[in-house]
């Protein structure tokens, strides 16, 4: 099954039943959020499951893929800005993953293998190259798919089209953009090496939307952004727990490698600040960085 037709299943599925995507168990209509596509702006609604502090939207196939090609972190006209305002963030990513991975003697001729989920235009791709990688990528947008391919990297469109193991798999801003993570993070966790890294970012906004939408605008929960399913620290972990991985680190994301507004390095910075007067109980950072390893067999059996 091609990779929109399994959105459009998982979508419809997801909008029959209003389940949660991480736990299946039943959802409440909670309010809506500003979403967009390629032909419009509007609103869609956004159903809560309070046992993962999950938000999950309700928005059809069809609006949900033209978002992938409508988003600004898409078009070619915006490549070099974001590029020239993440590249050091991108080597934070990268200097994370080997600093998780097995050591390797100095003489060692094997390349890591890197696989980048939603790997856009490629610039993570590229710097993993650089540091001795090998490195791949799945995009769903082909015309970016394209664009990577004119730079002589190696991207897919689906998962379903890579086969062999991986050293490492990150999905930087991607995962919360998938309806079926479950099913996702299967085929993520079979491609891994046993010793492989998951390294994951992710917004943390669920805390922030409920407080808009209780104290400031009712029912209003565009702060998740255009997510689809939007996480917070304990619902990741509990994501990654039922999908057979074990957190190894949450890091508070403050904007560390990139260059923000000074509206939002602000919000980053406060909500760092916040995070350390909770000696780090609370991640209030609007979003995180999360390190996963596989749990060994026989600890996902007994999680079964």
């Amino acid at each position: 099954m091609g990779c929109v037709q399994e959105i459009a299943t998982s979508v419809q599925e997801l909008r029959k039943s209003a389940v949660c995507p991480v736990c299946g168990r039943r959802t409440r209509l909670s309010g809506d959020a500003a979403y967009y596509d390629q032909s419009a702006r509007y609103k869609t609604p956004v159903y809560y499951c309070g046992s993962c502090d999950v938000f999950c939207r309700d928005v059809d196939a069809r609006r949900l893929v033209s978002h992938y090609y409508a988003a600004s972190y898409v078009q070619s006209k915006n490549e070099q800005s974001l590029l020239h305002a993440r590249i050091k963030f991108f080597r934070r990513i990268l200097s994370l993953v080997s600093s998780y991975l097995p050591a390797r003697d100095a003489d060692e001729s094997h390349r890591p293998t890197l696989l980048d989920f939603g790997s856009s235009y490629g610039h993570l791709l590229s710097l993993a190259q650089e540091q001795q990688f090998r490195a791949i990528g799945i995009e769903l947008n082909d015309e970016l798919v394209e664009n990577c391919k004119e730079k002589g990297l190696c991207v897919y469109q689906t998962l379903d089209e890579f086969s062999g193991k991986v050293d490492a798999v990150t999905a930087i801003d991607s995962l919360y953009c998938v309806p079926n993570v479950r099913e996702l993070l299967a085929d993520i966790r079979a491609c891994l090496k046993p010793d492989g890294v998951f390294l994951i970012r992710v917004t943390n906004r669920n805390l922030y939307a409920r407080l808009n939408s209780r104290f400031l605008h009712k029912g209003d929960l565009s702060v998740i952004g255009d997510a689809t399913v939007s996480y917070s620290a304990r619902s990741i972990k509990k994501l990654l727990n039922l999908s057979g991985f074990r957190v190894a680190k949450i890091i508070p994301d403050y904007g560390k490698g990139k260059k923000l507004s000074a509206r939002k390095r602000l919000f980053y910075l406060s909500g760092y600040i916040l995070t350390l007067l909770t000696l780090k109980r609370y991640i209030l950072t609007p979003g995180i960085i999360v390190v996963a390893k596989k749990k060994a067999p026989e600890q996902s059996a007994q999680k079964r």
